[in-house]
């Protein structure tokens, strides 16, 4: 139980530092409303599990073939993080009404950035490897292996939801709103840092 409270403190450490996925759910919870915010986090547990099957299943085998892996993930997440970045600075506010009733962007569309963004995000990949290796260890069962992963994801809903519950606010928004061009710029241009300092980032 103690090894446990150790998985779930520092996971819950690691969701709530600021990063692509935070960035991805204030913008679409912001300009698209809560309903967005809240799909892109249910997007963001949901990709969490691409890196726990990867970390409890394939990783010696996967490292073992392609071992430059991450360096790859971490291309790709670059290139998805600059390509959301520049989408979101030249984009403009779709809403349909003050009070942002309605969200402009699909479900699907909403779920998938989460998704995405958490997916090709190699933060979240060398974190969930790293406390697969060095905190659960790979002597762990199966099914504490994955219970862990079900933490892991669970914490990343519980987080993210809650940053768009507060977000969303109607107040929080119509501002947001009156000076559209500019949020956008600021949010598109931190996820296009983001995505810039993945690729100088040393390897290791």
């Amino acid at each position: 139980m103690a090894h446990y409270l150790i998985v779930l403190a520092v996971t819950s450490l690691a969701v709530i530092s600021p990063g692509a996925d935070f960035a991805m759910v204030s913008r679409n919870s912001f300009l698209h409303g809560r309903r967005s915010g809240v799909l892109s986090a249910f997007g963001i547990a949901a990709s969490c599990w691409i890196h726990v099957f990867y970390a409890v299943f394939f990783l010696a085998t996967v490292q073992g073939v392609v071992p430059d892996l991450l360096t790859y993930v971490r291309f790709a997440g670059a290139a998805y993080l600059a390509y959301a970045g520049m989408r979101t600075m030249r984009s403009g506010l779709a809403v349909e009404d003050d009070d942002g009733a309605r969200p402009a962007v699909s479900a699907s569309q909403s779920f998938l950035a989460g998704f995405l963004t958490n997916a090709l995000n190699p933060k979240t990949a060398v974190f969930v490897i790293s406390l697969y290796t060095q905190v659960i260890g790979p002597h762990a069962t199966v099914q504490y292996a994955l219970l862990c992963g079900a933490t892991i994801s669970l914490c990343h809903l519980a987080w993210f939801v809650l940053v768009s519950c507060g977000l969303s606010r109607n107040d929080t928004r119509r501002w947001v709103m009156a000076h559209a061009v500019g949020f956008n710029r600021v949010i598109g241009a931190i996820l296009l840092l983001i995505g810039a300092s993945l690729v100088f980032v040393e390897r290791g």
